[in-house]
């Protein structure tokens, strides 16, 4: 079972901005979520916005793997602007109601990759 925490509070960012827990929320059986992946709606984004939207995501829950930007499937503008702010594509999935492209934007304690094939993390 998931253990949803709380999501951080970005209203100075406007009330065109959404966060849900992606393991709460309607992404929860679309791909496999973790405790702290946060969906992000913008109601109208531009690349800067989400960018400083990450970055707040980040400072208030360090713990948070994934900020996850869905868009409709083939809406290659909305990709554009989540790729122009640090997101990659990653899947597309169906909903019951929608279909959507599922863009993510990771930090780099998650990307990090040790090239030493010998050593094994953590020991």
């Amino acid at each position: 079972m998931i253990t949803v925490s709380p999501v951080p509070d970005l209203t100075r960012h406007g009330a065109g901005v959404r966060l849900e827990r992606c393991a709460a929320g309607r992404l929860r059986d679309a791909y496999p979520v973790a405790a702290h992946d946060l969906e992000l709606r913008v109601a109208k984004a531009d690349a800067e916005v989400l960018r400083a939207l990450v970055d707040d995501i980040a400072a208030a829950d360090p713990q948070c793997r994934r900020v996850v930007y869905a868009v409709p499937q083939g809406d290659l503008d909305r990709m554009a602007v989540g790729e122009a702010a640090g997101f990659r594509y990653v899947v597309d999935v169906d909903l019951a109601d929608e279909q959507l492209s599922l863009l993510v934007a990771e930090p780099e304690w998650v990307t990090r990759t040790d090239m030493d094939l010998d050593h094994v993390p953590g020991a």
